[in-house]
């Protein structure tokens, strides 16, 4: 009787933690299987049949940036002045869009997305809107730089999924022709995949190294990303004058979260850092493969002092 009864009691859990979130929407659509889920005042967007990695919005503060790796993003600030023009490629929950525009009304955002679906369900389910100074391009994002002339003072790149990585968003020729949609002292920020899961990584940063003249990271620690900031222009920012200029964004923005303690902890001028690894082209890409091989670290640069 005992046995049975634990048996029971057994099923009943199992059944309360198989439905422990709401979905809210699942659908396939040209890219994605797309599922939208909700759990104890926050909502999930994901790629895959998970409950939600590619993208969390706190329900009751859906400006609030959930994961580390979208607050450290915007630490490429840190290295540009003032923005009056800023790209975003990839939209995923609209997170970060999000929260750019409730700080910096009045600058003008492009969104490029290439999924219409993903689109759609940003705004049906994450609160995300366009408006006179916000607007979405449904696009591939390598198309949408080669068929415009504008330039930009910050562009992010957050346009891979949990299972792949459109590979020519990866290549040199890419962030070329990134590099050439910069303004003269604009920055690239991209999100990458950690090195614990991927040889990849050790690419993307020799890639980045043989495009830009500076190139600095900062590990999202714990979360599994790291943020790639790549300037326009030659010349190190010590870690001194990087955290001063996020803790005067902090104030200034009134940020919710303090961008000076994270960029202070985690900096990494990385422009000579020595990688083993081959640069990724056009021609040679294999990102997917070498996301699952194993590779041997080097020992990471703090860059100067200060």
């Amino acid at each position: 009787m005992k046995a049975r009864r634990l048996l029971v009691l057994c099923g009943i859990l199992a059944a309360s933690l198989a439905h422990a979130y709401d979905i809210l929407y699942e659908g396939d659509s040209l890219y994605h299987h797309i599922r939208v889920t909700e759990e104890t005042g926050y909502r999930y967007l994901s790629f895959d049949e998970t409950r939600g990695t590619q993208s969390v919005m706190k329900v009751r503060d859906p400006i609030f940036l959930q994961y580390v790796y979208t607050r450290l993003a915007f630490a490429g600030l840190a290295f540009c002045g003032e923005p009056s023009d800023v790209l975003f490629l990839g939209l995923g929950g609209a997170s970060m869009p999000k929260f750019f525009r409730n700080h910096y009304p009045k600058v003008n955002v492009d969104i490029v997305e290439i999924d219409a679906k993903v689109v759609e369900v940003a705004k049906k389910f994450f609160g995300f809107e366009e408006d006179d100074h916000m607007r979405v391009y449904v696009k591939d994002g390598r198309v949408f730089l080669t068929k415009t002339d504008k330039k930009y003072d910050l562009i992010l790149l957050d346009a891979y999924n949990t299972r792949s990585i459109p590979f020519h968003l990866t290549t040199k020729e890419f962030l070329e022709e990134v590099r050439r949609h910069l303004k003269p002292d604009g920055v690239v920020v991209s999100n990458i995949w950690s090195p614990a899961m991927n040889r990849f990584f050790e690419a993307e940063i020799k890639t980045f190294q043989v495009t830009f003249p500076e190139l600095y990271i900062f590990p999202a620690l714990n979360s599994g990303n790291y943020i790639f900031v790549a300037t326009n222009q030659p010349g190190c920012v010590p870690r001194r004058d990087v955290v001063a200029r996020a803790a005067r964004i902090t104030r200034d923005k009134r940020f919710s979260f303090d961008l000076a303690d994270l960029v202070k902890s985690t900096y990494q001028y990385a422009t000579k850092r020595p990688c083993r690894a081959s640069v990724l082209t056009d021609d040679r890409a294999p990102v997917n493969v070498l996301r699952w091989q194993p590779v041997e670290q080097d020992e990471e640069s703090e860059g100067p002092p200060g």
